[in-house]
């Protein structure tokens, strides 16, 4: 009697778990495990990847610094000084929308008399940030600016504009090479790859080139530019099944 009480709880149990499966609504999850101890039937490799790309863009940052008795004044010279080389970079063919006044800044300058700081003057600096898009004027670029009142430069930077065709050039590389790795693992191994079941990417990107810092004296020479070319990388990860 009481085998036979058992029964039928584990019968009404059961079929109970049944109903709640079978319910609207109600959803179920498949987990598939490997046995203890045996690993996944799959490789995984990283790969890098990179592309060469002549730089069609160019940025410069150039500087105004200018020292009154009056902070007001200081600031006035330099912002006049930021117009004129506004100015002189547009009469090259410069688009309003590629030039940008940055790091404003007014300071006291000081000096010690008989124990205590004292304000002699004022010193203001600005930078305007340029970005040549026809390369071969980029030198004369920087030759006007100095010639409007720049007393310091930084840059340039060389980039490409439109970084998409060799980002995929790039990506594609790292792809192989990660192929390439996987495939050395499994024949070392006695086995070979399969299809692929994920991938991902990261450090993509343009790595922007700066020409060493010079001074405006030798701006105003002409020193000749060349831009060179441009690394843009990719890294991936993939993970191959194994056959």
């Amino acid at each position: 009697m009481a085998l036979t009480k058992r029964k039928v709880m584990v019968a009404l149990v059961t079929g109970l778990a049944l109903a709640l499966v079978a319910l609207p609504g109600c959803t179920t999850t498949k987990v598939v495990t490997a046995p203890a101890g045996v690993a996944a039937d799959t490789v995984t490799a990283s790969g890098t990847g990179a592309a060469q790309a002549a730089p069609d863009t160019a940025e410069v940052s150039l500087g105004v610094t200018t020292t009154s008795s009056d902070a007001k004044a200081a600031l006035d010279d330099a912002s006049r000084a930021a117009e004129r080389i506004a100015a002189a970079v547009k009469k090259l063919g410069v688009a309003g929308k590629d030039i940008q006044t940055r790091d404003l800044s007014v300071y006291p300058q000081t000096t010690e008399r008989d124990g205590t700081q004292v304000i002699t003057g004022y010193q203001a600096s600005l930078s305007v940030q340029v970005k040549a898009r026809d390369m071969a004027k980029l030198g004369k670029v920087i030759s006007a600016a100095n010639a409007a009142g720049a007393n310091t430069i930084d840059g340039p930077w060389f980039t490409v504009d439109d970084p998409a065709p060799f980002r995929a050039e790039a990506m594609e590389a790292a792809v192989k090479d990660a192929r390439s790795s996987a495939e050395a693992m499994a024949k070392a191994a006695g086995r070979s790859i399969g299809a692929v079941l994920s991938m991902s990417s990261s450090d993509v990107g343009v790595s922007p080139r700066p020409l060493a810092r010079m001074d405006m004296a030798e701006a105003a020479q002409g020193v000749p530019i060349e831009p060179g070319e441009l690394d843009i990388t990719a890294s991936v990860v993939v993970v191959f099944e194994l056959e």
